[in-house]
């Protein structure tokens, strides 16, 4: 069960437990313009109470279409979400493949309530301009920022909710745009 939440929150979440994120940034910096499509690469913790899990991802993002495979700390493929117009999946190796309508309802079958993970997905990408903010009870924290061509896009994204604590940073960004 605690895969399923880390490959859910992958879509708009991740980073490492060995990187402070409390290093304050210029209060006038804001993410965008948004990316249309990319792959990014990075890490994911999450701690949830005592239990901490530390994932790699890739991320592939276009126009209706995301695709995340989380890997272990040493590269081997654990689990890959995708979502696309016929809806969402996560792909497990060994396991049946869960499937629903859209991320939101993949959230509510697995989990019994919704994750804002587009709205979310939204920092990740730059579509979403604040770097902190709220959403279905999730307070995001974006903590870093890296230049990327004539963008700003998110290094280091943190999000809490009651005693869950994920932090996804990116490591590299490719894109057309």
């Amino acid at each position: 069960m605690r895969l399923l939440l880390v490959c859910i929150a992958a879509l708009c979440l991740a980073g490492c437990a060995g990187l402070s994120s409390n290093v304050p940034i210029d209060s006038s910096v804001q993410l965008g313009p948004p990316l249309e499509r990319f792959s990014a690469e990075g890490r994911i913790s999450l701690r949830q109470g005592e239990r901490r899990d530390h994932l790699r991802f890739r991320w592939e993002h276009a126009p209706g279409r995301d695709s995340v495979l989380l890997m272990s700390p040493l590269g081997q493929g654990m689990a890959e979400l995708s979502r696309d117009a016929e809806g969402a999946r996560l792909i497990q190796p060994g396991k049946q493949t869960l499937a629903a309508s859209d991320l939101r309802q993949l959230a509510q079958d697995v989990f019994g309530t919704p994750l804002p993970l587009e709205a979310l997905a939204d920092w990740l990408r730059g579509a979403q301009p604040a770097l902190h903010g709220e959403v279905d009870g999730w307070r995001v924290t974006v903590s870093d920022t890296s230049p990327y061509r004539q963008r700003r896009l998110l290094r280091v994204l943190d999000a809490t909710r009651d005693d869950v604590e994920l932090k996804l940073i990116v490591d590299d960004w490719e894109s057309d745009d």
